[in-house]
């Protein structure tokens, strides 16, 4: 139902059944860098998703919740580095999955539920998940800055100076950004074509 691939790794589909909604996998890590990638194999039923969790090896499960997958988010990609590092083992969500203890293997543990209860959890501070929201806010903050320091430097033609730089017309700049703006609105992966 489940699967997941760790950069540099070939993906993974073997998930232990622990309970009627709750699937588990142990992970081999060979890099401090950790970007799993978690997906679906088959549907769903209507109204639910898989909630995606991941535990480090303490002497204590340190469960955190990542994010989620369902039928309209069939993946997604994590950057579980700092969450390796067992720092936020105080944050933890204790005893799942049937772990007791932390063992000595990083998991992967998926809880099926409901959609509305997965909408109602907080993923780890410490985790990313790379989402196409996530890369539109982040060129839409970064176009209005470009705009904004761009627009700092604007004159009026009568306090162009002669030199030997060239000048680019606040419009012309104001025209490509609303473009762009529009582009990325409908189609945030435009850019990798």
């Amino acid at each position: 139902m489940f699967g997941y691939i760790i950069a540099g790794q070939l993906p993974n589909t073997n998930f232990e059944r622990v309970s009627e909604t709750e699937f588990l996998s142990n992970l081999t890590v060979t890099s401090s860098a950790l970007h799993i990638v978690v997906f679906v194999t088959e549907p769903f039923p209507e109204g639910y998703g898989g909630a995606i969790y991941f535990n480090w090896p303490n002497p204590e499960p340190t469960w955190q919740y990542l994010g989620y997958i369902s039928n309209n988010k069939p993946s997604a990609i994590f950057k579980a580095s700092q969450l390796k590092s067992g720092e936020n083992g105080a944050n933890g969500l204790g005893r799942m999955f049937g772990v007791s203890a932390g063992g000595n293997q990083p998991q992967l543990g998926i809880s099926a539920l409901k959609l509305a209860e997965i909408e109602q959890l907080t993923a780890a501070n410490d985790s990313s998940a790379l989402t196409v929201s996530s890369n539109v806010q982040f060129v839409q903050t970064m176009l209005d800055n470009l705009y904004n320091y761009l627009s700092s430097f604007a004159v009026t033609q009568q306090q162009m100076t002669a030199s030997s730089e060239h000048w680019v017309k606040v419009s012309a700049v104001n025209q490509w950004y609303e473009r762009f703006k529009t582009r990325m609105t409908n189609n945030p992966n435009f850019w990798k074509k």
